[in-house]
């Protein structure tokens, strides 16, 4: 006869090596899959168009079955009352949009979350701070 494993041991979390980090990190047992990555991006005191977030990242979503993007300008030095979050894209790592893939605009003290569609090669952050001194945050969460 064979025994059915207890559902709580199917559903335990394992570890997953991450190669990137060199690190472990949670997953799932079930897919055995690890959970969706944040990257977060910030922008110190923008005041112009097209520009870099202070760290700025390249983020591969080659893999992706979804893509969520936040941003955010409810820091308390933001004092811009509409503000650009671009999403360029990229097919070979090399040559980049120059017209935003997604976008999205934003005021003042606001938070708001899109979906991008997956299907180019990489994805990097822009902003254009129309008025006054932005201080946006974006966090891009990729599930694979």
């Amino acid at each position: 006869m064979v025994e059915i494993p207890k559902m709580e041991d199917i559903a335990k979390n394992v570890n997953l090596y991450d190669h990137d980090k060199n690190e472990f990190e949670k997953g799932y047992r079930k897919d055995v899959a690890g959970l969706p990555r944040i990257c977060e991006l910030l922008k110190t005191a923008g005041s112009t168009t097209n520009e870099v977030p202070d760290k700025d990242i390249v983020i591969d979503i080659e893999k992706a079955e979804s893509v969520a993007v936040q941003a955010d300008t409810t820091h308390p030095s933001n004092t811009c009352t509409s503000l650009d979050v671009n999403i360029m894209a990229s097919l070979d790592g090399a040559t980049w949009d120059t017209v935003p893939y997604a976008e999205m605009n934003l005021g003042a003290a606001e938070i708001k979350t899109m979906l991008i569609n997956p299907g180019p090669l990489k994805i990097r952050i822009r902003f254009d701070t129309n008025n006054n001194a932005g201080y946006p945050r974006v966090k891009v969460k990729v599930r694979e």
